[in-house]
């Protein structure tokens, strides 16, 4: 394989793992929804404050950057 096409290669591979992660990205959002709404008792505020949602926030940001990097990497022209 030339060392052009490996590298479309590549670079294609990138590009569908930044959409694979942002689908991933999309579902840990509908995931945080629900659990938000789950846990919500505006008689309760106290227990509003959950971790696990607090985790999964987390988990989505990091995402968000993962997706960021994995773009800036499928344009790369180096």
């Amino acid at each position: 394989m030339s060392g052009s096409l490996s590298r479309a290669s590549a670079l294609a591979e990138l590009a569908a793992l930044a959409e694979n992660v942002e689908r991933c990205r999309e579902r840990i959002v509908a995931l945080a929804e629900s659990q938000r709404l789950a846990t919500h008792d505006p008689k309760k505020p106290e227990n509003n404050d959950d971790g696990l949602l607090m985790a999964i926030y987390e988990a989505e940001r990091g995402l968000v950057n993962a997706v960021r990097l994995l773009q800036r990497a499928a344009r790369s022209r180096f």
